[in-house]
């Protein structure tokens, strides 16, 4: 699901609580900087069917927590996300345009959303770190699980 097929993000972000976390849908933490197991959903996300991550919401248990982000840590992650999906050391392949990040506001509250899209076969596969066969995901209901090197060798 893209986050920007919808008109009010708001409401997008409601309706992706409410189907809480899945084989396409994460919600990450970020009062805590910027999450370094994103790279792993991200690559999950890539080498699965694509899905939505939602930067600023953790979920426990069934229920929610909106991180208080500022304005200045919407934008310090955002610098951080663009810096490290075009750094081959973090991740091998960029699949996002501009389109594909977006602010969204809950409340007086913050997050960030990034649809990821499914790579193509001859993406496949998108890895974090430099090393493909100790840095590739697969997304499996609603966990994120690095792939064994037979998985690897199947998608090249």
């Amino acid at each position: 699901m893209r986050a920007y097929d919808f008109f009010d993000i708001s409401s997008f972000v409601e309706e992706l609580m409410a189907k809480k976390e899945s084989a396409e849908i994460e919600f990450k933490s970020a009062a805590g900087g910027f999450p370094k197991s994103f790279w792993e959903t991200y690559s999950s996300f890539a080498n699965t069917n694509g899905g939505t991550i939602v930067l600023g919401i953790k979920e426990k248990n069934g229920e929610f927590y909106v991180d208080k982000l500022a304005d200045e840590f919407i934008e310090k992650y955002q610098k951080e996300f663009w810096s490290g999906v075009n750094n081959k050391d973090i991740i091998n392949l960029n699949l996002l345009t501009n389109d594909d990040v977006k602010v969204g506001e809950l409340g007086s509250r913050k997050v960030l959303l990034f649809y990821i899209p499914r790579a193509s076969r001859e993406q496949r596969p998108v890895y974090h770190t430099p090393n493909p066969y100790n840095g590739t995901y697969k997304r499996n209901h609603e966990g994120d699980f690095k792939c064994t090197e037979q998985e690897v060798r199947r998608m090249y």
